[in-house]
């Protein structure tokens, strides 16, 4: 039993390394992004459309709302208590990892959409925007070690309660 602790806690720890990593890469990236669309560099390279500019940003608001409702559906706790009984713990850890580089890559696909709407704009301040949109996609997929560790510690004990566990602590 000892053994399989030691285990599950290494790949945790593995797990929330990488997909903290993962967060904080796209962070990065949104940010240099936000810093080409003031600069100007790139203004202009893209003529405008404004049906296609509409377009987008419909899309980033689609996506925005979207990755919300996507780790909501993912992280439900039925949903969790299935995957860890179906799977064991690694399969657990994987789903969390999986689900949160997925919003993770969303929020990047915001941030170039972002960057995007910007170029045919000429306005960078419009990736402002789109930027601070994309950083709270991350924000709200920011995984806190704490909560996965409740999650697996709630699905291996029959007498934890999963729900608690899996809505994670109040902050």
């Amino acid at each position: 039993m000892a053994q399989t602790v030691e285990g599950t806690q290494g790949e945790l720890a593995r797990r929330h390394a990488a997909a903290l990593n993962a967060v904080k890469l796209v962070g990065i990236f949104t940010l240099l992004l936000m810093l080409v669309a003031l600069s100007g560099f790139l203004s202009g390279a893209v003529r405008f459309n404004p049906v296609a500019a509409n377009t987008l940003r419909f899309a980033v608001v689609f996506l925005g709302v979207g990755a919300v409702v996507y780790r909501r559906t993912k992280f439900q706790a039925m949903r969790l208590q299935d995957i860890a009984a179906l799977r064991g713990a690694s399969g657990l850890l994987s789903t969390l990892q999986t689900t949160t580089v997925t919003v993770a890559l969303i929020a990047a696909v915001i941030a170039i959409l972002g960057l995007l709407i910007s170029i045919m704009t000429g306005a960078g301040t419009d990736m402002l925007y789109f930027g601070v949109i994309a950083i709270a996609v991350l924000a709200y997929c920011y995984p806190r070690r704490a909560a996965w560790a409740a999650v697996v510690r709630a699905t291996e004990d029959v007498e934890g309660d999963p729900v608690r566990a899996a809505k994670g602590t109040p902050a």
